[in-house]
């Protein structure tokens, strides 16, 4: 298996992550890496398959088996349950298998310049029935130095506590941001909205915005540093 994926540091501060056991960190990372990138074909007895990015067909053994020593069926039964009710990551069984489709998948993976890519030629039956796991073809990426990190606008929506002021502007204005900007914003918010006791002298979102607020300093602690520096 080949080819890489992309792992938003953000991760570390949502409550999939905090409140999961070791067994479940590692059967979430597990999952990410053999969702497929691309839609993929084959074909099984005369019948055609198919698999959109973000999916893949496995079974609670392959599973266990792919997350390494430790890890045991029940915990990826437990696993895959939990993750379902966060929402991360929905789950069907199917004759062929169990079909996992992780939600938004195209959001925090997806390339800007894949958009348009047509999709690979599908599996042979050999290669489908001899893994058991449709494999992920992402592997035409692994020179790149540079990718994209598309963070949604209503992750930052959602953490900026102060939801007031014109939303559609607020949109506009996180198009246009950079890459960086916006990863910076969303790992530096929570230090920010700690300097301000009172809600009422936060700035609106579209304030903090326009003003570029993220690069300003921050009192952490007894210790004052800059944004942009870090």
């Amino acid at each position: 298996m080949k080819g890489w994926i992309k792992l938003h540091r953000i991760l570390i501060k949502k409550s999939i992550w905090i409140k999961s056991t070791p067994e479940q960190k590692t059967i979430l990372i597990t999952i990410l890496c053999l969702a497929n990138h691309e839609k993929n074909q084959w074909e099984w007895m005369g019948n055609k398959f198919e698999v959109e990015p973000g999916q893949f067909i496995t079974s609670l053994d392959s599973l266990a088996k792919e997350s390494g020593k430790g890890i045991s069926t029940q915990n990826v039964r437990s696993a895959i349950k939990r993750f379902e009710k966060l929402d991360f990551l929905t789950n069907k069984s199917t004759k062929e298998g169990r079909l996992i489709t992780i939600c938004n998948w195209e959001t925090y993976q997806q390339l800007k310049d894949e958009i348009n890519k047509p999709d690979n030629k599908g599996l042979t039956n050999g290669q489908q029935r001899g893994n058991k796991v449709v494999t992920p073809n992402k592997n035409d990426n692994n020179d790149k130095n540079e990718t994209s990190i598309n963070i949604p606008f209503d992750e930052f929506w959602n953490l900026y506590d102060k939801k007031m002021g014109d939303k559609s502007a607020c949109e506009k204005k996180w198009q246009k941001l950079k890459d960086s900007d916006r990863s910076k914003i969303i790992s530096t918010l929570p230090d920010f909205k700690q300097q301000f006791s009172e809600k009422q002298y936060q700035p609106f979102p579209a304030t903090y915005l326009n003003q570029k607020r993220w690069n300003d300093e921050i009192i952490k602690g007894k210790q004052t540093y800059s944004i942009k520096d870090l």
